[in-house]
């Protein structure tokens, strides 16, 4: 066989020409995807500024934190307030789980609430209320006395419009119109949600039994279920094997987290990652996948990069990922009925990952048994976990994050563990911290609109490459993405 050798400069102009087919590259990392400049550095992101610093935007008037302490239930507090698109006010007053966002003008006008229950996976918003044909009209005065009373206290003088009996997925409500205001009341009078009735806060939603589990269950079956051998998380750990077959022990993986909603990045970052070399063995998604975790959605955005690729994703659940029931049936269909918590170990080296965002699993249950992997960790062992919200334990990320209770019983258990890195999404932003002993990082710039608290560094699209080293140790490096015609970040 006639083996003929390339001249030096012949090879120089293939690696030329490849280069340039896909995108110009620097160690391995290429430069350019598909319109989006790529910056890679080193990791690390303390900075944090919260938004409307004193002195530069005004607080909230009084009139508008009165209006949220008679809206909201005696027991709530004020947990903390923003301007918003430079536009509006936001407001949130929660207890434990129960959380009443509000929405105000510059000039003190309200204009929505939104109610959501992590304990029992409850939101309500005005617009997604109303079951159809079930609106019934009834006079002012048989809606709920506390609420007319909460109503006439917010517009002294003011009589209310019209009202209506409804129902919703989450029991009967009486609706009660006031200045152009639909205001949401439970039958004891407590109202849960407020929206403009010019923004569609009546608007009538399908009954529930329309999209039961059951139903959501078998149309995701249906539809989803010839992508289950790609993506079941249990077939690609036994793709995956359980170490690197480099002899050094060499491996490398990728964290990415927040990656909906973003159709012009998502599939070039799908293939920025496949582009590398080394190419990593696996890929880790700290959650938020789709907008809401329909099967539409995982069928005309999630899916379709990935079928480029072989690397294996690994997901841990985000609150987006819950689909139409809220018990993640979509995300269970496509990745396994075991995708919610589960762990797999790889070299030396132990991947947890747990769902801290649904109730499908009680909170209580998943801290126990990731309580029970970290105690069965072989001592050699180093130890990763990821999960999609943040902890509140770290004040800087308090104000978008898991629960203080089960946040403190989280971060305890990584101290105790001594566990070697935990990473989050939820936050769209690269940020990292130093919690007792422990180093976090929140890696969600897969594509979500960005937060606007960490600086030129944290507020940008990105994902993190983490390289393990013959020695046992990660070495990471953070991959950042800018759109070409944005001069802003030249």
């Amino acid at each position: 066989m006639l083996i003929r050798i390339l001249p030096f400069s012949a090879i120089s102009l293939l690696l030329f020409l490849f280069a340039a087919c896909q995108g110009e590259t620097r160690m391995g990392i290429p430069e350019r995807i598909g319109g989006w400049r790529v910056e890679v550095g080193p990791p690390g992101n303390e900075f944090y500024q919260a938004p409307a610093p004193a002195g530069e935007v005004s607080p909230p008037s009084d009139v508008m934190f009165e209006m949220v302490r008679r809206i909201a239930p005696e027991y709530t507090e004020v947990k903390r307030w923003e301007l918003q698109n430079a536009d509006r006010y936001f407001i949130r007053a929660e207890s434990e789980s129960e959380e009443y966002d509000f929405r105000f003008s510059l000039d003190g006008e309200l204009l929505k609430l939104d109610y959501e229950n992590d304990l029992t996976v409850v939101e309500e918003a005005p617009g997604e209320l109303t079951i159809r044909g079930t609106k019934k009209s009834v006079p002012v005065a048989e809606a709920p006395k506390v609420a007319l009373e909460t109503l006439a206290e917010l517009f002294p003088g003011v009589s209310a419009d019209e009202a209506w009996q409804i129902s919703t997925a989450t029991g009967p409500r009486f609706v009660i119109v006031v200045k152009g205001l639909a205001f949401f009341s439970r039958p004891d009078g407590q109202i849960q949600a407020i929206g403009l009735l010019e923004d569609g806060a009546l608007d009538e939603v399908d009954p529930p039994d329309e999209m039961s589990p059951e139903r959501i269950r078998a149309d995701a079956a249906d539809r989803l279920g010839p992508y289950q051998d790609k993506f079941s998380f249990e077939k690609r750990l036994e793709e995956l094997g359980t170490g690197p077959e480099s002899a050094d022990g060499r491996y490398r993986f990728v964290i990415i987290g927040d990656s909906r909603s973003n159709p012009g990045l998502w599939p070039n970052i799908i293939k920025h990652i496949d582009l590398l070399d080394p190419k990593p063995d696996f890929v880790i998604n700290t959650g938020d996948i789709v907008r809401h975790g329909y099967t539409d959605e995982y069928l005309d955005y999630y899916i379709p990069p990935l079928l480029k690729t072989d690397i294996p994703f690994f997901i841990a659940l985000g609150n987006h990922d819950d689909g139409d029931s809220g018990l993640a049936v979509e995300y269970q269909t496509l990745f396994g009925p075991n995708s919610l918590n589960y762990y797999f170990d790889y070299g030396s080296r132990r991947f947890i990952v747990i769902d801290n965002v649904t109730r499908v699993l009680p909170y209580e249950e998943t801290l126990a048994w990731l309580e029970q992997v970290l105690e069965e960790t072989p001592p050699e062992f180093s130890i990763i976990v990821a999960a999609h919200k943040p902890i509140a334990t770290v004040e800087k990320w308090d104000y978008h994050s898991w629960d203080e209770e089960n946040s403190r019983i989280f971060s305890d258990l990584m101290t105790k563990h001594e566990v070697e890195h935990v990473f989050f999404g939820h936050i769209h932003a690269y940020s990292t911290a130093e919690f007792q002993g422990i180093n976090y990082t929140i890696a969600g710039g897969g594509g979500a609109g960005l937060h606007d608290r960490y600086g030129p560094t944290g507020n940008v699209h990105h994902y993190i490459i983490g390289d393990v080293q013959s020695d046992g140790t990660i070495r990471q490096q953070v991959v950042r993405f800018y759109k070409e015609e944005d001069e802003s970040a030249e």
